[in-house]
């Protein structure tokens, strides 16, 4: 699952993907496509419910930043909601 968030020239980005020992890793990158500056981090999660907790502290507060969600997102929507 990829999920993509933007604010101007900011943007997030969130991909999750269970590995081959069963553990869920959510990565997150974020940056400003004007400049070329950008990071990234994993978190190593238990369980998917986890990572969907995990997903949607992300987007409300993402959200009340001023983040708009991406329009892939709009199937997802309703499972974080």
């Amino acid at each position: 699952m990829v999920l993509r968030w933007q604010k101007q020239a900011d943007y997030f980005t969130v991909s999750v993907y269970q590995d081959l020992v069963g553990d869920w890793i959510l990565t997150q990158s974020w940056g400003n496509s004007l400049n070329d500056d950008s990071e990234f981090s994993h978190t190593v999660l238990p369980s998917r419910l986890e990572a969907e907790k995990y997903v949607t502290k992300l987007r409300l507060s993402l959200l009340k930043s001023g983040f708009k969600e991406s329009s892939d997102n709009c199937p997802l929507r309703r499972i974080y909601e």
